[in-house]
């Protein structure tokens, strides 16, 4: 009879998460980093990823409360 071995569960390393604001943030392909960034283009995506956090967590939110599990 052969004997089964238990699977033990791979090790994932968990990604690090980039500080985007740092004076020595990584830029990928090419992409300037924030401070480089003029003002008005700072508060435009600023804006934008509040608004995409804050979308993101209304549908949650009624997500939660309908059983839906749409996420």
């Amino acid at each position: 009879m052969r004997r089964q071995s238990k699977r033990r569960p791979a090790r994932h390393r968990l990604p690090q998460q980039i500080d985007l604001f740092a004076e020595s943030a990584p830029t990928i392909g090419g992409m300037p980093a924030w401070s480089g960034l003029p003002k008005e283009v700072q508060g435009a995506l600023t804006a934008l990823m509040t608004r995409l956090i804050l979308d993101h967590a209304d549908k949650r939110r009624l997500g939660s409360t309908e059983g839906g599990h749409d996420l």
